[in-house]
């Protein structure tokens, strides 16, 4: 591929994150934090005119059905399983579950697929469910999550589907994910992204609309709750337009398995 493609994806989810760290959040306060996150997302796409992938939890599409039906007017709706929430018992067939909520809101055919916090499953039932691509592997080594090291890097076809990884740095396979950008100054972080996309000739790169919330209140660790907000929202631009200037062309990850 002569191009660089980026395909900047958010997890919309519900903003339960607190709960992992003992700390209650009202399901009101779980959709407020994550619908002002996506506002801010929404604005900043809208100002440089590029599209972006929604992986949506049908739980949180199902509570707020006017803003998923309008976001999926100008960007990509994919799935992410039916809840997010570590204290909902994952089964198989929340997957196909959520297909059809987007499905129904959307009145598109959804096509993608991402599982909550990256965790094993059965992707081998995404093909016959009529998904055509996934995005939950992150080939990296992140001690107590998993140790994916084996996996490729490249875009790869797998369980009868293309298997879309999560961006990591040449050689060392430092993870571009969203904890690196939230902590790394935001010109390392850009020549980071910079070096891997001349190397792999595309980014994939995720984040989390809650995270663009100002959610310093709630009792979580330092390196997930800052910065935050419209800092973040700044953060985030920056990178858009470093990428930009390296002539990247940002793309949903429907539009980038057509390249493929």
């Amino acid at each position: 591929m002569n191009n660089k493609f980026v395909m900047l994806t958010f997890d919309l989810e519900e903003f339960d994150i607190p709960e992992e760290y003992g700390q209650k959040v009202s399901d009101s306060d779980q959709m407020t934090v994550t619908r002002t996150g996506t506002d801010r997302l929404l604005s900043l796409l809208d100002k440089h005119q590029i599209r972006a992938t929604f992986f949506t939890t049908g739980n949180y599409a199902q509570l707020n059905p006017e803003l998923i039906k309008s976001i999926s007017q100008k960007h990509e709706i994919a799935s992410h399983s039916l809840y997010h929430s570590p204290f909902h018992a994952f089964e198989e067939k929340d997957i196909l579950e959520s297909k059809r909520i987007l499905e129904g809101i959307t009145l598109q055919k959804v096509t993608g697929f991402r599982m909550p916090r990256l965790k094993p499953f059965n992707a081998a039932v995404l093909a016959d469910w009529g998904f055509e691509y996934d995005s939950s592997i992150n080939p990296t080594y992140l001690p107590g999550r998993y140790n994916l090291l084996h996996k490729s890097p490249l875009p790869y076809t797998e369980n009868g589907l293309l298997e879309l990884p999560c961006s990591t740095t040449p050689l060392i396979r430092f993870p571009l994910f969203w904890l690196a950008f939230k902590n790394l100054p935001i010109g390392l972080y850009a020549y980071l992204c910079r070096v891997t996309l001349r190397k792999r000739k595309n980014l994939m790169l995720y984040f989390h609309p809650w995270e663009f919330a100002e959610i310093a209140g709630y009792q979580l660790p330092g390196y997930v709750k800052g910065p935050d907000g419209e800092v973040l929202v700044n953060k985030l631009d920056r990178l858009i337009v470093n990428l930009l200037k390296q002539k990247a062309r940002f793309v949903t990850c429907q539009e980038f398995c057509k390249t493929l």
